[in-house]
């Protein structure tokens, strides 16, 4: 089978001519560095200072040197949030349609940009006024520099993002089906961050002063290590779930707060009903003060837990769903009687923000019930061996989409997590938002939507934000990163959103 795609002017992997003619540059005049075994203290340009030294065997180094980096660490005010994860490259053909097998057809944008779940969020959150750290690997070549530059432009330190000499920088080739409105993602990775990787001094480093620490699913080795030096510290965690991975389900055990996508609470419990998923996935985590579920374009739920004793009443958590997320989309529907979300008298729906590209998008409607409730499961108790059934069989498919069937018991759940509590109400009280509204043709590619409400999460636990607040906000500047190419040309800064929307 054969699939092209056909850009007049641009080739993939040449991103643009400026930008082609930016990494030749930088290729010519390769930066100077320094022996595997030196300690370097040289200083750079403004951009990124970093100490610059071997971690174990590694031979991967960090981009750039200083010679006093607990000094440049220190140099803000701003509420510091370090986040390890993904990092990349983005190539984005925009098309009119998805195309079949064997056709060819031309683009209509081609565009290079920077990726990774873990990037994008910091980026967000940075836009928005946080102070962004990365901890992540990227290869020794021209697309690594280019990486970090973006990162760079838009305030995430790149104190701890790492080099592997002699290995390319991840990638992925996205095809947006503007018609369908879908992205379609083809992933080649680079080298791993290693628990070698993550030594003692970037550990304490990283943390110093942080507020929270995210990540985003993925090295999860790596990330366990530093979600349990941040426990120690006393420092939140942020863990997203977005698919089945590897030793995730350790990850999730070291959380304060776990973002979720869709599907996953069903794939990881094997639960049928999204309503009992969610309550088997926080009775399974005791730590997790809140998880969220984003709906695509349905919204998005925050369920709390809480100790009150003031959960006199009960409902069926998937009843309860139902009935919130029909209430906030008629809402919706009703600000004008169209269905796009355009008030046009007083009250919240005419809170927003300018996207970059000029257009206004408004935030949705949001409900949350007045006390906390006591929660229960729709299905019969005792049900639970068809849903375990299904969750190994979620597991299954997704080690073999990763080429990684032998390792398939990694992807779900333990036996020490079997849902022995899950059948027992649970005390919470649940905030949903409808999704925020703009108009369909400025819709330019959803890539990176889920960061972009990340990124925003981010935001709002820092700044402790009310949850019905929060997720408002995060529909909202996801919502904005929709109305351009790529995951991060449309992302807002704090400037473009009203203020009321941004404080608690």
């Amino acid at each position: 089978m054969c699939l092209c795609i056909h850009a007049s002017c641009v080739v993939p992997g040449s991103a643009s001519t400026s930008s082609k003619q930016k990494r030749e540059q930088r290729a010519d005049q390769p930066a100077k560095r320094p022996s595997d075994h030196s300690i370097h203290a040289s200083l750079q340009t403004s951009h990124s200072h970093v100490l610059y030294h071997k971690l174990g065997q590694s031979r991967s180094r960090p981009l750039h040197c200083h010679a006093s980096l607990d000094q440049q660490l220190n140099t803000t005010s701003k509420p510091k949030v370090v986040g390890l994860g993904s990092v990349g490259l983005d190539y984005l053909a925009q098309v009119a349609k998805f195309p079949q097998p064997d056709e060819k057809l031309r683009t209509e944008k081609m565009e290079t940009r920077g990726g990774g779940n873990c990037a994008n969020a910091l980026t967000a959150a940075a836009r928005l006024g946080l102070d962004s750290y990365l901890v992540s690997k990227v290869g020794d070549d021209s697309i690594g520099q280019e990486i970090e530059q973006e990162l760079l432009s838009d305030g995430v330190k790149t104190h701890f993002l790492l080099r592997a000499q002699g290995r390319p920088s991840p990638f992925t080739y996205i095809i947006v089906d503007k018609q369908g409105g879908t992205r379609t993602c083809i992933h080649t990775p680079g080298a791993a961050y290693s628990p070698q990787d993550l030594s003692q001094s970037t550990i304490s480093q990283a943390l110093a002063d942080a507020q929270l620490v995210y990540f985003d699913g993925r090295l999860t080795e790596s990330a366990v290590m530093l979600a349990r030096a941040a426990r120690q510290q006393r420092v939140p965690v942020l863990v997203e779930a977005e698919r089945l991975r590897p030793n995730l389900e350790m990850l999730l055990g070291e959380a304060d707060y776990v973002c979720t996508s869709a599907h996953f609470p069903q794939q990881w419990t094997g639960e049928t009903a999204l309503g009992d998923a969610l309550h088997t996935t926080l009775s399974r985590l005791p730590r997790v003060k809140f998880v969220i579920t984003t709906l695509g374009r349905r919204g998005s739920v925050l369920i709390a837990r809480t100790d009150s004793q003031e959960a006199t009443q009960k409902a069926v958590l998937e009843d309860l769903l139902h009935s919130m997320l029909d209430e906030v989309g008629s809402s919706n529907h009703a600000a004008d009687g169209n269905g796009n979300g355009r008030g046009d008298g007083d009250g919240s729906s005419l809170l927003g923000c300018t996207a970059r590209s000029g257009t206004p998008v408004k935030a949705g409607q949001v409900t949350s019930t007045d006390k906390p409730f006591r929660l229960r499961l729709q299905r019969n108790p005792g049900d639970s061996p068809e849903a375990t059934a299904a969750a190994e069989k979620a597991a299954e498919a997704e080690a073999s989409a990763n080429a990684d069937s032998t390792n398939a018991s990694a992807y779900g759940r333990k036996a020490s997590t079997a849902a022995a509590t899950a059948d027992s109400d649970l005390i919470a009280r649940v905030t949903v938002a409808s999704a925020a509204t703009l108009p369909q043709e400025a819709v330019e590619d959803t890539t990176g939507a889920g960061d972009a409400f990340i990124g925003t999460i981010l935001y709002g636990v820092i700044h402790k934000l009310p949850h019905d607040k929060m997720l408002r906000l995060a529909a909202l500047v996801a919502a904005c990163k929709c109305t351009a190419l790529g995951a991060r040309p449309g992302l807002p800064h704090a400037h473009d959103i009203d203020a009321d929307l941004l404080t608690a």
